[in-house]
């Protein structure tokens, strides 16, 4: 069975090179002004060239996000951006508007193109609308049982994608005008203030300031805010329905975010072919556990979403790790470190290596750049420590909040530092 394509976010260049890091078979990235995660970070114009030259060296594709909704006044600079992207040539635009779609036809027909899960794409008539006009892949609406994925496929030969892991919209395929009216934030806009996270009471309009009780618990109700997007442990699913890439979405989350998904990830991709492992389902689950999540779903790939699917306990994200730090480079077995938190002697880490996953140890010593001991150190320092083998530049290290209760052995990492 062929391997589906392991696409990451990568809301910046940090986040770029560290789902490449872990193993991103591509990536998507944007420019703010036309990307629907105007909040994400993003990269200028010419940093986008940057972008694409850099996947290209570690051998993964980049595929450039255009894919607001535009309105009048923004189609000059958007033909200036699309004459841009002709000349950095990515491996693929993200689109949803065919009036976008029929500017890079005109300027820059030599571009891939892919159709956005925004332009709601639900049935076999409708791929084969976009297949006709030499879209060469698309991203299937979130509301697609697998069923339906399987029938698509056996009608058309476009290729096929579909988003397998993160935060879900709980309008229609993203199509939201709640942080319009609420905030007069375009969702559409890549300006989504996350209004459906909020907490809300309901008041009957003739009884002001009487409010109903209606709420889950004494801070309100989170009726519209869903689950994350789960499908680790059913992949194999998927790829014997056709589909040929698999999307992981979160280009506003954090590198810890991004590392640990794409390595939990990659590891599953990897392992489509061999056969069901409960074991290794149990582990994929763990690992995913540790990162920011509102608990999780399987969407609507197996029916209809239930009750229990939505996060009623509140909008914000459950997270059992934090990020301690990133390798800068290691030399025998030192390892030069950013840190993005405060590490002190005796703290317990881990490190998000090949062969180490599990694995805790102790800060026994550190030095600062000068090569003085440090006690203690703060977030944006750089320091030196000593790494167990296995340990690569750009790997992160982070430190469990409370580690889960899990018991693990705690190894010392300790002596003299090799440079």
């Amino acid at each position: 069975m062929k391997k589906p394509e392991l696409l990451a976010p990568a809301g910046d260049f940090e986040k770029l090179r560290t789902a490449l890091h872990y193993g991103a078979d591509a990536v998507y990235i944007g420019d703010s002004r036309f990307s629907l995660r105007g909040k994400a970070g993003n990269f200028q114009p010419e940093e986008l060239r940057d972008a694409v030259a850099y996947a290209h060296a570690q051998g993964a594709r980049a595929y450039v996000t255009v894919n607001i909704f535009a309105h009048n006044r923004d189609l000059k600079a958007l033909e200036e951006h699309v004459w841009l992207l002709k000349d950095i040539r990515p491996d693929a635009v993200i689109v949803s508007d065919p009036g976008i779609f029929s500017i890079f036809r005109r300027i820059a027909p030599e571009l891939d193109i892919h159709i956005s899960t925004q332009a709601n794409i639900t049935n076999a008539e409708t791929a084969r609308f976009w297949e006709d006009l030499g879209v060469r892949r698309i991203i299937l609406a979130r509301e697609l049982s697998i069923e339906e994925i399987r029938e698509i496929r056996e009608k058309t030969r476009i290729e096929l994608e579909v988003f397998v892991h993160g935060s879900i919209c709980i309008s229609y395929s993203g199509r939201c005008y709640i942080s319009s009216f609420l905030a007069s934030r375009s969702a559409n806009s890549g300006e989504c203030t996350n209004s459906c996270r909020w907490n809300y009471t309901l008041m009957e309009e003739k009884r002001q300031g009487e409010y109903l009780p209606v709420f889950e618990d004494e801070r309100g109700t989170y009726i519209m805010s869903s689950r994350d997007l789960c499908m680790i442990g059913h992949l194999p699913l998927l790829a014997e329905a056709g589909i040929d890439s698999f999307k992981i979405e979160g280009r506003m989350k954090g590198i810890n975010y991004v590392a640990g998904v794409v390595k939990t990830y990659r590891e599953a991709v990897d392992a489509i072919g061999r056969g069901d492992d409960p074991a290794l389902q149990v582990k994929w689950l763990r690992e995913l556990s540790m990162f920011s999540s509102r608990g999780y779903t399987t969407g609507m790939f197996f029916g209809k979403q239930a009750d229990t699917d939505y996060n009623f306990d509140g909008e914000s994200y459950r997270m059992s790790h934090e990020l301690v730090g990133v390798v800068l480079d290691v030399c025998g077995k030192t390892a030069k470190v950013a840190l993005r938190n405060r590490l002190d002697t005796g703290d317990e880490i881990e490190f998000l290596s090949t062969g180490l996953e599990g694995k805790r140890f102790v800060i026994d010593s550190m030095q600062d750049s000068e090569g003085f001991s440090l006690a203690s150190a703060r977030n944006e320092e750089t320091i030196s420590i000593q790494v167990p083998a296995g340990v690569r530049k750009n790997d992160l290290i982070r430190r469990g909040k409370a580690f889960s209760g899990m018991k693990k052995p705690i190894l010392p990492v300790a002596g003299a530092l090799d440079c």
